[in-house]
């Protein structure tokens, strides 16, 4: 069987979607609206080529491109430790 849900509230989706993966229902998204930078994240919604082709062009802008990975990642502790 399969359940259609539309809705434009979030936070509800959310909720329903961590519901009804936790009763062991398997729970696939498809929308319309490109990812945005939280998106990427979401389990269960796959993106789609242009998506993939603009998260590729923000690595490729990221400021920390070309970095050694020492520095890198002391400056992700260092930014990491002011989220505590």
């Amino acid at each position: 069987m399969k359940l259609i849900v539309e809705t434009t509230n979030f936070k509800k989706f959310s909720l329903l979607a961590s519901f009804l993966r936790t009763n062991g229902y398997k729970v696939s998204i498809e929308d319309n609206v490109p990812l945005n930078e939280e998106g990427w994240v979401l389990p269960g919604r796959a993106a789609n080529d242009e998506e993939h082709e603009l998260h590729a062009q923000a690595m490729e802008n990221d400021s920390d491109e070309g970095k050694e990975a020492s520095l890198f990642f002391k400056e992700l502790v260092k930014e990491i430790e002011g989220w505590k």
